[in-house]
């Protein structure tokens, strides 16, 4: 396997990986095959082999090591080609979206150096997950005001182009985001690694008030989350935003900023409380309308986010005391990741048949 020695191969490297996401995008066009079918089951196959290979000829993979690692990425995506029922049944659209989880944990692995990767390179590689989400939306954003400009100048003289650059442009544009976004952060380690701490210390205060206004709001609404499947969606999203910041902000906080310290265990606190409603109320649903696959993976992953910030909080209170430092906070949050892959595999690949392809 030939590797990366300077940025001029490193380039032509990543024209052509870029050049085989957009043609596995192009390929419902090409062979005319349903798109509608095709990219539920195949959005991993289009993002995750080339990041994979992108990342293992930066770090000098050897072709055994590379191809196991493409080998294990390519099994969900073979799994939901396979599987029968159709595209809306309930545990297809589980394995889709948590495939996705599943292929980033072994993109990780590469990233790591295998799995028994170290504690600081898994928090490294979670700061990257998130410089890489921040500077795909940069590039989306320019990506899509540049879209804009684009079709508007051209019907400004009579012409049409939406159907041509969407077929001919953005299928091959879309998917070169993440490996475009992973050049420049490889590349410019400066330029958006300060920016995730940054909005992590901005936003922490606010979450906070808005969770602890929201728990009491909850109280007094209309909404009834016991049956509001969207807020409680909505609750999952928040706790899972909450973890990142946790993350996010004492990586780059000042040992001595004790009240930083006591603003996060506060959060993590009032995250535990909301997080034990929502997993009241998925019960209670349980119990009240029998068990689904998706109201059995709402459970699972409440339950295991409930253990995970019972487990930072207990940490952020020692750190409070200076009984530990934040390094001890940070390996609390990186050494539960592979139970999330875990439970992850289970919805991925057993759900489907405890629940009959439903």
């Amino acid at each position: 396997m030939h590797f990366i020695e300077n940025s001029k191969q490193e380039l032509i490297a990543l024209m052509l990986l870029v050049f085989i996401s957009g043609f596995i995008t192009k390929v419902p066009f090409l062979f005319n095959i349903d798109p509608e079918l095709f990219y539920p089951r195949n959005i991993g196959t289009i993002v995750f082999p080339t990041l994979i290979t992108y990342l293992s000829l930066r770090n000098k993979l050897n072709l055994y090591t590379w191809l196991i690692y493409l080998v294990i990425s390519f099994i969900p995506i073979i799994f939901l080609n396979l599987i029968p029922g159709g595209d809306n049944s309930d545990t297809f659209f589980l394995s889709s979206t948590h495939s996705l989880f599943f292929l980033l944990s072994i993109y990780g692995l590469v990233y790591i150096g295998g799995i028994r990767g170290k504690s600081n390179k898994r928090v490294d590689f979670l700061h990257y997950c998130g410089d890489l989400i921040i500077m795909s939306g940069l590039l989306l954003i320019s990506g899509g005001l540049f879209t804009a400009i684009t079709i508007g100048l051209f019907q400004e003289i009579g012409f049409n182009i939406e159907v041509f650059y969407f077929e001919n442009v953005l299928v091959w544009g879309l998917p070169a985001i993440p490996l475009i976004a992973s050049y420049l952060i490889f590349n410019n380690k400066d330029l958006v690694s300060k920016i995730s701490p940054l909005i992590a210390k901005i936003f922490t205060p606010f979450v906070f008030l808005i969770l602890f206004i929201f728990s009491f709001a909850i109280i007094f609404s209309d909404k009834n989350i016991l049956v509001d499947r969207e807020l409680l969606l909505m609750f999952n999203i928040i706790i899972i935003a909450v973890l990142a910041l946790i993350l996010f902000s004492l990586s780059h906080i000042n040992s001595s900023n004790k009240f930083q310290f006591i603003l996060l265990f506060s959060l993590s606190f009032i995250s535990i409380i909301d997080n034990l409603i929502v997993l009241f109320a998925i019960s209670s649903r349980l119990f009240e309308f029998g068990i689904t696959p998706n109201r059995l993976a709402l459970t699972g992953l409440n339950l295991l986010v409930s253990f995970h910030l019972i487990i930072i909080s207990k940490q952020l209170f020692l750190l409070i005391l200076r009984k530990v430092n934040t390094n001890n906070v940070l390996n609390s949050i990186v050494s539960y990741l592979p139970i999330y892959v875990f439970w992850t595999s289970v919805v991925i690949f057993l759900f489907p048949i405890i629940f009959n392809f439903k």
